[in-house]
């Protein structure tokens, strides 16, 4: 494959429909060879972002950049851009092969040099030998990599998809979240990802862009964003955090009913803080415990619930705030944690200790 991919750059993009803005003010620059995810839940506007990325939709305002060619009014078909719908959009008419050569016969290549690239996507995307065989008679996965294969046989300079594995069940979703993320470091590639799935986001990008109602709330690196949320709606959708209300107590900790919680971070400025207790980075520990790199909480188990591979509890704090944390279902954890009814202590480390401000949409 090619290495023509392309940085690109929206900016100040806005997109109204009557009254209702589905975007607002939006700016992002993407470097070449990037996987960046927009993830957002229904309505944020992430689709409609790469909608005008791809020509399907014009900005009410703002303009789009592919390298140093504002792109913005040219049709998706003069934009080099290959696409992965939801649906995959394969013709069910025509074979793998068929499939795949179809922009290559738009482009009026010749024969030749047709089946040279469509054996070439084919190897790429692991389904070498599957040329001749109808659409109707592969499997979710295989229709997904055909799609694909479709997409990147031309060699664009662009690769947008819109959620290709939302209608895939678990574990093949998972098992082509790996393939996608291997094939992105084959080929380069840039491509941008809209996903309302934030594990799905977290596994598969070099960074992701959170949005809500039409704008970006925070672009990171994925460790970076469920490690820093930005803000309570970045922290309550990236992640499994339970949002309480705290009271700031110094240059680093916060009060929580009688417990005072210490984060290795400078808190944000405002008055309305909150904690961002990740359940997977709360643990039961030894009522005597105190180590000095954790903080301490305390409360009463509501219910326990095995989940298959993890036993997720609800606890009630003293205050009445209730919150949750997870951990793995072996003899070990089963047979020691407290039931309901009983008191359990949680050791929350400082660098697990989020603070964040309450946001303008909350």
């Amino acid at each position: 494959m090619t290495t023509n991919f392309v940085p690109v750059r929206v900016a100040d993009l806005t997109k109204t429909y009557g009254t209702f803005h589905a975007l607002k003010g939006v700016s992002l620059d993407i470097r070449a060879g990037e996987f960046v995810s927009i993830l957002g839940p229904s309505g944020s506007g992430k689709t409609t972002m790469l909608q005008i990325i791809g020509g399907f939709a014009r900005p009410s305002s703002g303009r789009v950049w592919f390298g140093d060619a504002d792109v913005t009014l040219l049709p998706p078909q003069k934009r080099d851009i290959g696409v992965v719908f939801q649906n995959y959009a394969l013709f069910p008419h025509l074979s793998v092969a068929e499939n795949i050569a179809f922009p290559l016969r738009a482009r009026k290549m010749l024969n030749a040099e047709i089946m040279a690239r469509v054996d070439k996507a084919l190897a790429t995307v692991e389904l070498s030998g599957y040329g001749a065989r109808p659409i109707a008679k592969l499997s979710g996965g295989q229709r997904q990599r055909v799609a694909l294969a479709r997409a990147i046989v031309f060699e664009p300079r662009l690769i947008l998809m819109d959620e290709p594995l939302s209608a895939l069940d678990k574990n093949l979703r998972e098992t082509m979240q790996m393939e996608l993320r291997s094939l992105h470091a084959k080929l380069g590639a840039t491509i941008v990802y809209v996903t309302h799935d934030q594990r799905e986001a977290l596994t598969m990008s070099d960074r992701v862009a959170v949005m809500n109602a039409g704008r970006i709330v925070q672009i990171d690196s994925p460790r970076a964003l469920y490690a820093s949320p930005a803000d309570d709606f970045v922290a309550g959708f990236v992640g499994e955090s339970t949002l309480v209300p705290v009271a700031r107590a110094g240059v680093d900790t916060v009060r929580l009913g009688d417990a005072v919680l210490r984060s290795a971070r400078a808190l944000p400025s405002g008055d309305q803080l909150l904690i961002a207790l990740q359940a997977e980075a709360l643990l039961p520990c030894e009522p005597d415990e105190a180590a000095a790199d954790s903080n301490y909480l305390s409360g009463t188990v509501r219910d326990v619930v095995f989940q298959g591979e993890s036993l997720k509890a609800e606890v009630a704090l003293p205050g009445g705030a209730e919150i949750g944390f997870r951990i793995p279902s072996h003899h070990y954890n089963t047979a020691t944690l407290p039931r309901p009814g009983e008191t359990v202590r949680l050791k929350l480390h400082v660098q697990d200790t989020e603070i964040v401000p309450r946001s303008a949409a909350t």
